[in-house]
């Protein structure tokens, strides 16, 4: 009976009810039911059959359900939706993420990676109905973690979600409103790591840096590109390329974070496409070898500086692979090159057409 008052709470949200409205369906009182989920008191023996009949669920699965889903479950079911979004079409794939949210709308670390499918294959949407279904959805489940998971990790993830599925659902003046333009960075990580090494623990001290400076790096890249495409810069582009040339030479950003980098080169090639062949060339060039990086290993890079994160990695929802579709990706960066049509009269444009072909044939041998 222990884990019954965690199965009538994720059962009766599941169903959609509040609590007096499963307290008239069972003629007993809202008190009841708080106690039951708060599990200062159990139901009687005798309202089992009428709870699982009101979830419609067996008596057995009411006391036998098995709460908690283990990280490899939820990576499972993770990388299955991500591959079934190219299988299907986009409206299976979509009352698939809903069954798990219907069923599992309790396990809120499942919930935290379908949310994290759901933002990342919105780009699959086919029409104005399909993205409306997706954002609602998504919707539903942060309601539901800001309102009953106790993990502060996990209630932050939604909050960061939520940001993006109201970019999507054109709500910029809601991100304005609620987020701190300047917000001050505390150093939590930092003095985390401090603390790690006076208390004699170095090798978790080292685990948080590494950790923080590997998150922190990428960051800056995904603003580093924002203000590249949307002309946010009042620096020239040759002293933006420089500044990526010496942090690639400085932290090896390029194998590390080809899906990132790979997008910079792509624009400093337009840059250059009117005004310079052979810069656009030595840009594609740096294009096709991110390319190679992310068809070789479609996931999250380490080295020698990075080799202590693997802590990080396992509480992501795909682990260390990368949490976007592999094929969709992958072909869209090999389409905006080929189709590029300021690229097609470049002289030694054949010779990147050739090598990036090469490098995306690789794909069907991974």
């Amino acid at each position: 009976m222990i884990q019954i008052s965690k199965i009538i709470k994720q059962e009766r949200l599941r169903c959609g009810m509040t609590q007096e409205t499963l307290a008239e369906h069972l003629n007993t009182t809202k008190t009841s039911i708080s106690k039951w989920e708060n599990a200062t008191l159990y139901p009687d023996i005798t309202m089992l059959p009428k709870l699982a009949k009101v979830f419609n669920i067996s008596v057995d699965d009411l006391l036998n359900y098995s709460f908690t889903m283990t990280d490899k479950e939820i990576k499972k079911i993770s990388i299955s939706l991500s591959k079934m979004v190219n299988l299907t079409s986009y409206d299976e794939y979509l009352s698939r993420v809903r069954d798990y949210y219907s069923s599992h709308c309790n396990e809120f670390t499942l919930l935290s990676s379908l949310l994290g499918l759901l933002m990342n294959h919105i780009s699959y949407c086919q029409n104005e109905q399909q993205k409306n279904e997706t954002i609602e959805l998504a919707y539903k489940m942060i309601h539901l973690i800001e309102k009953n998971c106790d993990i502060e990790e996990t209630k932050k993830h939604a909050k960061g979600y939520k940001l993006a599925f109201q970019i999507y659902d054109g709500k910029y003046t809601d991100i304005i409103n609620n987020v701190p333009d300047h917000d001050m960075k505390l150093g939590q990580s930092f003095m985390l790591a401090q603390a790690y090494i006076l208390n004699g623990e170095k090798s978790k001290a080292n685990s948080v840096i590494q950790t923080d400076m590997y998150q922190s790096l990428m960051l800056y890249l995904q603003n580093f590109t924002l203000r590249l495409t949307y002309d946010l810069h009042t620096l020239s582009i040759e002293n933006l390329e420089n500044r990526i040339y010496h942090l690639n030479t400085a932290f090896n950003i390029d194998y590390l974070y080809p899906y990132l980098t790979i997008t910079i080169y792509y624009q400093f090639a337009q840059y250059y496409s009117d005004k310079s062949p052979l810069k656009t060339i030595e840009n594609l060039e740096k294009f096709c070898q991110s390319f190679d990086y992310l068809i070789s290993d479609f996931s999250y890079h380490t080295d020698e500086f990075f080799d202590d994160i693997n802590e990080w990695f396992k509480q992501l929802p795909f682990g260390q692979r990368l949490p976007v579709n592999y094929e969709n990706m992958l072909e869209m960066l090999y389409l905006s090159v080929l189709n590029h049509p300021s690229f097609n009269n470049i002289e030694g444009f054949e010779s990147i057409v050739t090598k990036i072909k090469r490098i995306y044939l690789k794909k069907e041998r991974e």
